[in-house]
C-alpha cells in the first residue's frame, strides 16, 4: 500500500475567521432563475443593488438596517452569510507566484476580497430561489493584518493519491498546520455518557448499519480517481438521514455525477465541502441514478436541464453542527446528533504513516497558541479528507498493563466495500482525542420530505383582520341600504293607494 498525499487544491486559500470580521459592502446584480443548476458569473456584472453588514464573532450578521442573522467560514476557503432573507456565499481572492529557484508556488490570501466569479447570493428558502451575483468587500476590518503568505509545491512527478492494493483515490487540499481554539485540550480518555439532559443517556455502542437487525447506511461507494469524497460522504449522509427520518430501510440512489457535474460551488473532481454540497441540493435538488445517471468519477458536463419532469430530493439546514464552523467539537455531542438523526459527514486528515496502518489513535496535531504569538487565530483544523460517521463501539483494551475501557468512532469510507482492516469498507477511530482531526468539523442535514419550497412573506395579521372587518362592514352598510330602499318603495305605494 502506497500513500502520497494531494499537491493539488480545489483553491489554495487560506483566511481564518477573525481575519473576515469587519465591515463588508456587497455589490449585487440583477436576480435571475438558474438554468441547468447552475449560476455562472460575469466578473463585470452591472451593480442593480448594494447590501452593508458587519459581521462580528463567533457567528453574528447584523445589516445596515438592524436586522440581523450568521455566517459561518467555508473551512479557509470561503465564507457563507445568511441575513434578511438573502443567502450570500464567496470564496476568498488568492494570487500565485511561481518561485522556480525552489520549486514551490507563493499564495497570497487577500481575506477582505471575494474570488472573482465565485461570488454569489440566493433568496432563503428551498427548489430554485433566485440568483445573483455579488462582487464583496470587506471596507473596515477589524484585524490589520488579512492577507496570508502559503506556499505550496510546484507542479512535478509526485503524484497526488492515495493508492490502496493498486486502487488510486484523490485526496483534498492539504493545508497548514492545526490551529484550535485558545485553550482547547484534549478531552479525556473515557467520554461520559450521559446529556446535560437529566434522564437521557447514551448507549455505549450504537451502529446506523445494525439498529435491530436493519440498516439505514448504504453500502459503502468507490470514488475512484475523482477527489469526490465531499459529494460521496455528504449524499450517503443524505440517503442515509432520509431512512432515518422517514422509518424505511429503503431509499432513493442519489446521484454523486450529478453533484460533480453540476454543482458550482464546489470544483468537481478537485475538491469541495460538504456544506457547500447542501447549498446545492437546497437551491436545486438532487436527481437520482436512475434519471442522470450512474458515477463515472471524472468530471464531465452538466445536463440537469434536459430532466425538468425527473425526481429530485430536497434538504435543508446542511451546515456545521452548532451553526458555524468550530461551533461543536464535543464528541458526546456529537454522540448525540448521530444518535437522534442519523450518520453525519466528518473531516479528516489522511496522512500517510497512521493512517495507512489503520492506526485508530492516528495523531493530533492541534497547536495552542498565546495571546502574543502573531500566528494566533480563531479554530481551524488541517483536513483533506471527507467521510460518513455511522456509529460508535465502547471495548475493554489493556495499555501498559492496565485494562480500561476505550470508546471508537465508526466510520465510513468511500475507497470501495473492501477498504479496512475489516475488508468492510470501515475503520474504528479513538474518541476523544481529535485523532485525524475527526471531531472537528461534523456537518448535518435534514430531509425535506414535503418536498421543495419557497417562502411567502410573513403578512401581518393585523392588516389582515382591518381587511375582513372593512369587507363584513361594506356589506353590511349595503344591504342596510337595499332594506331602506325596499321599505320606503313599501310605505310610498301604499300611501298612494290609500289617497286614490
Amino acid at each position: 500500500m502506497l500513500i502520497l498525499i494531494n499537491t493539488l487544491l480545489d483553491t489554495p486559500a487560506t483566511c481564518f475567521g477573525d481575519q473576515v470580521l469587519g465591515h463588508w459592502k456587497v455589490e449585487i446584480s440583477e436576480f435571475k432563475t438558474p438554468q441547468n443548476d447552475r449560476v455562472d458569473c460575469d466578473a463585470n456584472f452591472a451593480t442593480k443593488k448594494i447590501k452593508y453588514f458587519e459581521l462580528r464573532a463567533p457567528n453574528v450578521a447584523i445589516d445596515e438596517d438592524g436586522f440581523y442573522g450568521t455566517w459561518t467560514m467555508g473551512y479557509i476557503q470561503a465564507i457563507q452569510v445568511r441575513l434578511g432573507g438573502l443567502d450570500y456565499m464567496w470564496y476568498f481572492n488568492y494570487t500565485e507566484t511561481p518561485l522556480p529557484e525552489i520549486k514551490q508556488i507563493r499564495v497570497n490570501t487577500y481575506c477582505t476580497q471575494h474570488l472573482p466569479t465565485q461570488a454569489w447570493v440566493h433568496e432563503e428558502g428551498v427548489a430554485a430561489p433566485k440568483h445573483a451575483c455579488i462582487r464583496a468587500t470587506n471596507v473596515k476590518p477589524l484585524l490589520d493584518n488579512t492577507t496570508n503568505e502559503t506556499f505550496k509545491p510546484a507542479p512535478g512527478p509526485v503524484n497526488d493519491y492515495f493508492e490502496v492494493d493498486g486502487r488510486q483515490y484523490k485526496l483534498l487540499p492539504r493545508k497548514l498546520q492545526k490551529k484550535v481554539e485558545y485553550g482547547r485540550k484534549k478531552a479525556p480518555k473515557e467520554q461520559p455518557l450521559t446529556s446535560i439532559y437529566s434522564g437521557d443517556k447514551l448507549p455505549k455502542n450504537f451502529d446506523w448499519r445494525n439498529v435491530d437487525g436493519k440498516s439505514y447506511v448504504p453500502s459503502p461507494f468507490d470514488q475512484k480517481k475523482c477527489g469526490s469524497c465531499y459529494a460521496c460522504a455528504t449524499s450517503y449522509m443524505m440517503m442515509s438521514r432520509y431512512m432515518v427520518q422517514e422509518k424505511t430501510t429503503e431509499y432513493p440512489m442519489l446521484s454523486v455525477q450529478h453533484l460533480v457535474d453540476c454543482n458550482e460551488y464546489s470544483q468537481g473532481c478537485g475538491g469541495g465541502f460538504g456544506e457547500h454540497v447542501g447549498r446545492f441540493v437546497e437551491d436545486h435538488g438532487i436527481l437520482t441514478e436512475k434519471d442522470y445517471g450512474v458515477y463515472e468519477g471524472v468530471d464531465k458536463a452538466c445536463h440537469a436541464k434536459d430532466l425538468k419532469n425527473a425526481d429530485r430530493y430536497y434538504f435543508t439546514a446542511t451546515q456545521p453542527l452548532g451553526g458555524y464552523y468550530g461551533a461543536i467539537t464535543d464528541p458526546v455531542e456529537m454522540q448525540w446528533e448521530l444518535f437522534r438523526n442519523g450518520p453525519m459527514a466528518i473531516s479528516i486528515f489522511v496522512d500517510d504513516v497512521y493512517f495507512r496502518k489503520f492506526d485508530p489513535y492516528g495523531f493530533d496535531n492541534s497547536v495552542i497558541l498565546d495571546e502574543e504569538n502573531k500566528n494566533r487565530h480563531y479554530f481551524y483544523d488541517e483536513v483533506n479528507h471527507l467521510v460518513l460517521l455511522v456509529g460508535w463501539v465502547t471495548e475493554e483494551i489493556t495499555v501498559d498493563g492496565v485494562t480500561k475501557n476505550e470508546t471508537f468512532w465508526i466510520m465510513q469510507n468511500s475507497w470501495g466495500t473492501t477498504w479496512g482492516p475489516q475488508k468492510d469498507g470501515t475503520m474504528k477511530i479513538a474518541m476523544g482525542y481529535n485523532s485525524y482531526g475527526i471531531e472537528s468539523g461534523p456537518v448535518t442535514t435534514y430531509y425535506r420530505s414535503s418536498g421543495a419550497f419557497r417562502p411567502k412573506a410573513p403578512v401581518n395579521s393585523f392588516y389582515i383582520s382591518t381587511i375582513v372587518l372593512g369587507v363584513l362592514t361594506g356589506v353590511f352598510a349595503i344591504a342596510a341600504l337595499l332594506f331602506a330602499i325596499m321599505f320606503f318603495q313599501r310605505k310610498k305605494t301604499t300611501a298612494y293607494e290609500q289617497v286614490q
